[in-house]
């Protein structure tokens, strides 16, 4: 998983700190490394499909990882559009994404699409360490009527820090990828990147965009969800939050909040568009497209490119 040592040795500085046994650090970092490299295979991807010229690649911890540029189109040329899809997915992911990448260039946009952070998948129903000692007595810190959780606070923290070190090294690489394309920044990022990226943005960790285009915004995780509306809150560029009625419950589940903390009544800060459509079909597609280009219309009219 990419920056492993990196995170693996935060994890380590914060348990001995604490004064742990050293056996009881051990096997944590052993129990949490195996179900990051199990979670999250590096895997191999075709776009044999595009033209060479689309393919480009970004390094992260001496690995590529595929980023598809595509230039605008017509006489419009008013910047670059870089798209950041869920997690674990392609950066030409069926769907909206795909869309996106493509419509965006007969609007002005030149689009360049990354590969997201993968997403830890197995859950972790091992025993805690500190019951390590306590062989065959009480191993399970859990209750009979409580649900397992899937990972430990270690493997939580370190699941984010590895998010957000491979996305804060790939948009490192994406002003010489993108030099060619003047104008406009703007950041589109779908589900649960999104809350990565504000949280990053929030942070000043990320170059900062001239707009953030956030695409059923939620984090699985239940603390960060719930801190995904204060995050873009206390970003100052403008924002559109796009909430389709098939999105996650964890992004449902922030709607409200996110529309009550943002400014209200100021199109150029904050606009929040309820979709009645779906985003799994090309109706929803095209509504959501139309969303995007006008939104950043509005913006790039209130504050128009130098020269």
């Amino acid at each position: 998983m990419t920056s492993l040592p990196l995170a693996a040795l935060r994890l380590y500085s914060r348990m001995y700190q604490q004064n742990l046994n050293p056996l009881k650090i051990l096997l944590t970092l052993v129990l949490t490394l195996t179900v990051t490299f199990v979670a999250a295979p590096t895997k191999a991807q075709d776009f044999s499909y595009l033209p060479e010229s689309e393919v480009n690649y970004l390094q992260v911890d001496d690995q590529q990882y595929p980023a598809l540029l595509r230039s605008w189109q017509g006489k419009k040329k008013l910047g670059l559009a870089i798209i950041v899809p869920q997690l674990g997915s392609s950066p030409d992911e069926a769907g909206f994404t795909a869309y996106i990448r493509r419509e965006l260039n007969r609007a002005g946009w030149a689009t360049l699409a990354i590969t997201p952070p993968t997403k830890p998948t197995m859950p972790n129903y091992a025993t805690q360490a500190e019951d390590v000692a306590n062989a065959g007595d009480n191993q399970l810190s859990q209750q009979s009527t409580q649900a397992m959780p899937v990972f430990s606070d270690e493997q939580l923290t370190l699941n984010i820090e590895q998010q957000q070190s491979f996305l804060i090294s790939s948009m490192a690489q994406l002003d010489n990828l993108g030099k060619e394309f003047q104008g406009k920044r703007i950041l589109i990022s779908s589900g649960d990147s999104a809350a990565i990226i504000a949280e990053l943005l929030k942070d000043n960790q990320l170059p900062m965009p001239d707009m953030l285009t956030v695409i059923n915004p939620y984090s699985d995780y239940p603390s960060h969800n719930q801190a995904l509306p204060k995050h873009l809150a206390e970003l100052n560029i403008p924002i559109l939050d796009i909430q389709s009625r098939d999105g996650t419950a964890a992004s449902l589940a922030t709607q409200q909040m996110r529309l009550e903390l943002l400014p209200q009544n100021q199109p150029y800060k904050y606009h929040q568009y309820r979709m009645s459509l779906d985003l799994l079909h090309k109706e929803g597609w095209s509504n959501g497209i139309k969303l995007i280009e006008g939104f950043a219309l509005r913006i790039n009219k209130a504050y128009p490119n130098n020269g």
